[in-house]
């Protein structure tokens, strides 16, 4: 058979060895050969064309006006007019859904980054529909660009920024006008010596309202406003001051430039220079909600600068405008804020106003806002009336979850600035439980939650001591007089209080009782149902009667008042001098927990006992008031940032307390809080004192050589490095070499921020090089370690190591001084007498670690071998101590006693004891699947892992099991753990608690190899 054409022609041409041929391939007379014709031709690979539709149009399609006009048509219609309407719906949704605090700078725009409530599915709808229009449809269509813009301005919405900046960009580079001449588009060409980067925009004729606007031009504003959200601030800048130089820059859009100008400055805090551009962009915006928000932002604006009637004018050119009620409300609100705080100003008319703003219709709605102002301008003239407005503001049923926000702050803010800590703690608390992160003092407000639970305490702390020592320092006859009477003081109040829980009581009984015979009365004029289980809840009585017994289950009897479920023991009572004496007297303490003496039996004798009446619990009690105006201090300046009322702190806590413990660091703090706030004379003075009185203190150091934190990186790291080396010569034994280390530092860095730790590391060489501490008189080992606890007694840390490092001297030297005191006595016979006082104790006699000083007790062996080198005559043998026998745990064998088989690993490591686990669940489950044996890991002791088997009901079956897995465990279930590394053993259920308790394994497994057979 011969070769097939198509095959024959396939093949390489120099091809070595070809098919013999065939009958259609013959020699002519004269050699040549003959060619057959193929078959079939072949087919050609196809090349898949993957180009969008708008890329094969732009290569094969003429631009006619006739493509032109139906490629636009189509464009416009069929999806940029879907997609602007859908994006143009998400925005205004925005609009509708924000809730703005009108009392601070209202944001710019009605969302912002990172909160703007918008629907990411109907943007990714938007971005489709556009790109879809793109793809399909002639990229020299005039709508392509608009289909750009929409698909940035979706993802400017979506705060994909990055690909907003990407898209404006590429609209702004990609249809940039250029000539026919060009060869290439060439952005920012010149003309008339002035630099043009927009489009150019027919606008002559009247038609031109209705023709096409270059989206590009809009696509320069929108890349700005994406470029501030990234916060590019300088390229905004370049960008606005060249769009704004642009002689073909179109008018439509001056306004559009105006209001990202003054965007910018706004979010940048430069207000001042945001109110002219904002003024233009006023004048010239032809939208009706922008303008409303615009003209308001200007008018706060203005209040900010100190323009009240510039401010008031703006804020009734909002009312003029006819904006959402909202706003219509707040700019009447505001107006009233400004006639009130202006010079020459009424409060009490702006009052009046607002309560006649009360009675109107309109405004019911916003009822909780006007009086949350009334409220806001009696403060501070009158605090009691401000509380009272914004308490019947928290009273109005509202949904502006903003607005309560609002008012609780604003009661929270009232009761902190009359330092009533407790109150405002509480609606400090409330303020946290309804404001959203974009709350302005979001973080003012957590931190002041947070700190004033401790500062409330402390003030209580101090008004209760205060108290206490003052009747305690009265004359007896006097004082037994005043707790009789404040004893029958609490006796009437309890007896009232329970007179109006009883009346209470009985007329809610009335009320349901008087209920329930209207409605059993059939219909009459008081019933508008017929029978008493009407669908309305408050007409049905079975269903009243329920509710009521549910609500006196649940929560007791409560009385009718805001915020009752809000728990009262957290709150500190704060008494005053002349009352509430009897919650003081009989509060328990951290220390003194007794229990509650009943208001009803309160005697003057259960007053009397919570007076500091002796030495030591008046001293007692005067630690704890010192103690508390300190921490006081530091709260308000470090956490509430309080400055002035720290100092006054500081100020009475001296006055109070001249010989505080901490008095250098109380002057110190003076020194410097006095300074911030530009009392140079004042500071001056506490300087001074700290140097004078207190010159071997750390902060007289930092006075003289300045602060410790303000050193750059380098210098700390090679003071670090400096230590290091010091504190390893130290380790070492070269206390020479660490001496000069640190002598080293001290003259090259002077004070640094390790100064502590090298002071206590001096401290240290000089305990470990006295050799001579047994008859030093001047204790120089003590000295020098007191020298570091003086000097350091703010710094915990370092207070801490030098106080454990003075008690291992004190014990150095007890030791010294009884082995100076040891005599060597011998009996009759010659045999060494052993001192009685002294005895062996072993581990298990006193199971308590002890903690010992490992170099001063090899000293303490030098001082030793030292002493017994100095005895004369003949030295004693070694003496020879029997160690007691170890005490046998008192393990019992009780065969009826719930029994537990044990796996005790001995140095297995943790893979294979999970393994093992894993495996014994297995064994379990297939062979004892009805007897519910549970197995599980316990930890006796670090070293003593094990795996238990429960629970068996008596002895006998714990053995049945114990021989049954003791035999399998090896070959079948754990045969990758050698048998020497575990061992097995039943335990009764008291004994394994006993076990548990003394870790004493080896005692029971004694106990189990005596009282069991096991082979």
């Amino acid at each position: 058979m011969g070769v097939p054409a198509v095959w024959a022609q396939n093949q390489p041409r120099n091809q070595a060895q070809r098919p013999p041929q065939n009958k259609a391939q013959q020699s002519n007379p004269q050699g040549n050969t003959t060619q057959a014709k193929p078959l079939f031709k072949p087919k050609e690979a196809k090349v898949q064309d993957r180009r969008t539709p708008a890329e094969i149009m732009l290569e094969k399609k003429r631009w006619t006006l006739y493509r032109a006009f139906w490629q636009n048509l189509a464009t416009r219609y069929n999806y940029y007019f879907h997609a602007r309407t859908k994006l143009d719906r998400v925005v205004r949704s925005v609009n509708r859904q924000g809730q703005d605090n009108y009392n601070v700078l209202l944001p710019f725009y009605p969302f912002t980054a990172k909160n703007q409530n918008v629907s990411k599915g109907e943007l990714d709808s938007v971005i489709e529909k556009a790109s879809t229009g793109i793809q399909l449809h002639d990229p020299r269509g005039k709508w392509i660009p608009d289909c750009y813009v929409l698909m940035g301005r979706a993802y400017f919405y979506e705060g994909d920024f990055e690909n907003a900046n990407k898209t404006f960009q590429y609209t702004n580079l990609a249809f940039a006008p250029k000539n026919k001449k060009e060869y290439k588009t060439v952005v920012g060409a010149t003309e008339n010596d002035q630099i043009s980067v927009s489009s150019k925009e027919n606008t002559k004729g009247v038609l031109t309202p209705f023709r096409h606007k270059r989206a590009r031009n809009d696509a320069f504003l929108w890349r700005a406003r994406t470029l501030l959200e990234l916060k590019d601030y300088d390229e905004v800048q370049a960008l606005l001051n060249l769009l704004a130089n642009d002689p073909k820059f179109p008018k439509r859009l001056e306004g559009s430039l105006a209001e990202v100008r003054a965007y910018s400055n706004y979010i940048q805090g430069r207000y001042h220079e945001t109110i002219s551009p904002l003024q233009t962009a006023i004048d010239k915006s032809h939208d009706k909600v922008a303008k409303a928000r615009m003209s308001f932002i200007l008018g706060q604006l203005y209040a900010l600068e100190s323009q009240p009637d510039s401010a008031i004018d703006q804020f009734k050119r909002v009312i003029h405008q006819k904006p959402d009620p909202m706003m219509d409300f707040q700019a009447r609100v505001q107006i009233a804020r400004l006639n009130a705080a202006r010079e020459g100003g009424n409060p009490q008319q702006s009052i009046d106003a607002l309560r006649h703003m009360l009675k109107k219709q309109k405004f019911e709605p916003y009822r909780d806002g006007i009086l949350y102002t009334m409220g806001s301008i009696s403060y501070p003239k009158d605090p009691e009336a401000a509380l009272g407005y914004m308490q019947k503001s928290l009273k109005v049923p509202s949904e502006n979850r903003v607005q309560r926000t609002i008012t609780y702050k604003g009661i929270a803010d009232i009761y902190y600035d009359q330092r009533n800590y407790a109150e405002a703690k509480k609606y400090y608390d409330s303020t946290a439980g309804t404001m959203t992160p974009e709350f302005v003092d979001f973080d003012l407000v957590n931190t002041r939650k947070n700190v004033l639970g401790d500062v409330a305490a402390r003030v209580a702390l101090i008004h209760r001591e205060d108290s206490l020592q003052r009747i305690a320092t009265m004359p007896e006859s006097d004082r037994n007089i005043f707790l009789a009477k404040m004893a029958g003081t609490i006796r009437q109040e309890a007896a009232d209080k329970k007179k109006n829980e009883k009346k209470d009581k009985g007329s809610n009984s009335d009320n349901y009782t008087a209920s329930s015979t209207m409605q059993s009365n059939g219909p009459g004029a008081f019933s508008p149902q017929a029978e008493g289980n009407g669908d309305w809840y408050f007409y049905n009585v079975a269903a009243k009667s329920s509710g009521y017994s549910e609500f006196r289950r649940r929560w007791g009897n409560r009385q009718l008042a805001d915020n009752w479920r809000r728990s009262q023991t957290g709150a500190a009572n704060i008494a005053a001098n002349n009352g509430g004496g009897g919650d003081m007297l009989n509060a328990p303490t951290a220390a003194d927990a007794k229990p509650a003496v009943p208001a009803d039996s309160m005697t003057a004798d259960v007053l009397a006992a919570g007076l500091p009446l002796t030495p030591e619990k008046l001293r007692a009690s005067r630690t704890k008031c010192q103690d508390a105006w300190f921490d006081l201090g530091k709260l308000y300046y470090d956490k509430l940032d309080n400055a002035p009322l720290a100092i006054e702190t500081y100020d009475s806590l001296l006055l109070l307390y001249p010989d505080h413990p901490r008095k250098a660091e109380v002057l110190y703090s003076l020194y410097v809080w006095n300074g911030k706030q530009n009392r140079t004379d004042i500071a001056s003075r506490y300087k001074n004192q700290v140097l004078n009185e207190y010159g071997q203190t750390n902060f007289a150091d930092i006075i003289r050589f300045g602060g410790l934190k303000d050193i750059d990186a380098g210098k700390k790291k090679a003071i670090s490095a400096a230590y290091d080396s010091a504190y390893t010569a130290f380790r070492n034994g070269n206390y020479a070499d660490a001496i000069a280390m640190r002598a080293q530092v001290d003259t090259v860095y002077g004070l640094n921020y390790l100064q502590p730790k090298f002071d206590l590391l001096q401290a240290m060489i000089i305990v470990k090089t006295d050799s001579t501490f047994a008859t030093d008189s001047v204790n120089r080992s003590e000295s020098a370690v007191q020298y570091v606890m003086n000097k350091y007694a703010a710094d915990s840390a370092i207070f801490t190591q030098a106080q454990s490092l003075m008690a291992a001297l004190k014990q150095r030297k007890e030791i010294y001084n009884y082995l100076i005191a040891l005599e060597v006595k011998k009996n009759s016979d010659g045999t060494p007498l052993v001192d009685e006082d002294v005895s062996m104790r072993y581990p298990w006699q006193n199971p308590q670690p002890v903690f010992t000083d490992k170099v001063n007790t090899a000293k303490a062996k030098a001082d030793s071998i030292q002493v017994a080198a100095g005895l004369t005559g003949n030295k004693p043998a070694a003496i020879s101590v029997i160690a007691p026998p170890k005490p046998v745990t008192p393990y019992k064998v009780d065969a009826n006693n719930p029994f537990f088989v044990v796996l005790s690993f001995d140095r297995v490591s943790k893979d294979l004891m999970d393994e093992g686990l894993n495996q014994f669940a297995r064994y379990n489950a297939s062979k004892h699947a009805t007897d519910k044996i549970e197995v599980g890991s316990f930890v006796l002791t670090p070293n003593d892992i094990m795996l238990i088997f429960r629970i068996f009901p008596n002895e006998d079956k714990a053995l049945a099991y114990f021989d049954e897995i003791r035999d399998a465990a090896s070959n079948n279930i754990i045969p990758r753990i050698r048998p020497t590394d575990y061992s097995f053993f039943v335990i009764s259920r008291d004994n394994f608690i006993l076990l548990n308790s003394t870790k004493d394994l080896a005692g029971y497994r004694k106990f189990f190899a005596d009282n069991y057979v096991t082979e």
